[in-house]
C-alpha cells in the first residue's frame, strides 16, 4: 500500500535549554539511553519546528523534559509562552510528583495553562539501578502514589504510563483501578533487548495492559535500547503493539531530540512510514494523526 503523506501529530518530543535542565549538566552520568553527549547542549523549539516540519508534523505534544519537581511549573510555563509565539507545542505534559502530600495544589496550578493536556511521573524500575526511577517496582500500587493519581481524573489529565515489562501485572492493577483515567504506555512498552525471552515477556505485558479500554500505546522511543533504529525493528514494535492494542489505541511519538543521538527526523519517520505502509490508508491517518487528536484533545 501507499506510504502516508497526510498530517502528522508528534505525541512525545521535547525542547530546552541545557542551562535549565540538570541532568544535562556536567559531569556527565551513565543513562539508560547510553552516550547523550549529542544532546548536552540546547535544542530549541526553532530546531524542532526545522526538523518535523518539513515531515508533515504539524502539531506535536511536548512530553516533559523533566527539568525537576521544583521547576516543572516554570517548564509548563515556557512551554506554554513558547506555544503562544510559535504555535508549538500543541499540547503539554508535566512532570509532576504523584505521592507529593500538596500534588492537588501543584495540579490546579498546572491547569492554569491551556495547553496542559497531562502529567508524568516515570515508574519504571528492574535490577539495573540505572533503570530505577522509583524506590521499588510496585511504587504505582503504594497508598501516596494512589492518592495523587486518583487526582488526575478531577484536573481531566491523561497520564504517561512508563514502566518495563516486568512491572505488568503492578500497572495492570493500577490501570484496573482507575478506569475513568485515560493512560498511554510510553515507548510501547519499553522493549530492552531482543532476546526471544525478552520478546516474549514484553508481548505479554503489553496483552496485560491492553486488556484495559482506557490505555493507549504510544509508538514512540523505539530506538532508545538498540542505540539506533531500523525497519525490521520498528516492524515488529509496530506490528505486535498495534496488533494487540488495536489501531484504534496505537498512538505515534518519536523521542525526539533522544532519537536524534541515532538519526534524523526525515530518516527516523521514513522508517515509521515504510512499516505503516503495510497497513491501510485510514488505519495510518489514525496511527499518525486521528488517534492523537482525540486522546489529547488537539
Amino acid at each position: 500500500m501507499a506510504r502516508y503523506s497526510g498530517p502528522v501529530i508528534d505525541t512525545h518530543h521535547h525542547i530546552w535549554l541545557r542551562k535549565d535542565v540538570a541532568w544535562l549538566a556536567d559531569p556527565p552520568i551513565p543513562r539508560m539511553f547510553g552516550d547523550y553527549f549529542g544532546l548536552r547542549r540546547d535544542y530549541p523549539v526553532e530546531e524542532w519546528i526545522n526538523d518535523v516540519v518539513p515531515q508533515g508534523v504539524t502539531k506535536s505534544v511536548h512530553v516533559t523534559a523533566n527539568r525537576g519537581l521544583e521547576r516543572a511549573l516554570d517548564e509548563t510555563r515556557w512551554l506554554q509562552a513558547t506555544a503562544d509565539r510559535h504555535g508549538f507545542p500543541h499540547g503539554i505534559v508535566c512532570q509532576a510528583d504523584l505521592a507529593d502530600p500538596d500534588i492537588d495544589a501543584t495540579l490546579k496550578a498546572q491547569k492554569q495553562f491551556p495547553n496542559l493536556r497531562g502529567a508524568r511521573q516515570m515508574l519504571y524500575w528492574d535490577a539495573d539501578p540505572v533503570r530505577q526511577s522509583v524506590p521499588r517496582p510496585d511504587f504505582c500500587n503504594s497508598a501516596e502514589f494512589r492518592r495523587g493519581f486518583a487526582l488526575l481524573e478531577k484536573y481531566d489529565l491523561s497520564f504517561e504510563l512508563q514502566v518495563y515489562a516486568g512491572q505488568a501485572a503492578y500497572a495492570a492493577d493500577l490501570v484496573k483501578a482507575f478506569p475513568n483515567v485515560r493512560m498511554i504506555l510510553v515507548h510501547a512498552g519499553m522493549l530492552t533487548d531482543r532476546s526471544p525471552a525478552m520478546i516474549e515477556q514484553w508481548r505479554g505485558a503489553l496483552a496485560s495492559i491492553a486488556a484495559f479500554p482506557n490505555v493507549h500505546v504510544k509508538l514512540s522511543g523505539l530506538g532508545m535500547y538498540s542505540l539506533g533504529i531500523t525497519v525490521p525493528q520498528v516492524r515488529q514494535v509496530i506490528r505486535d503493539s498495534i496488533q494487540i492494542f488495536g489501531i484504534e489505541r496505537t498512538i505515534y511519538g518519536s523521542n525526539f531530540p533522544l532519537e536524534k543521538l541515532f538519526a534524523s527526523y526525515a530518516d527516523f519517520l521514513a522508517a515509521y512510514r515504510t512499516v505503516m505502509s503495510e497497513y491501510t490508508e485510514v488505519e495510518q491517518r489514525k496511527v499518525f494523526y486521528d488517534n492523537a487528536v482525540k486522546f489529547y484533545r488537539l
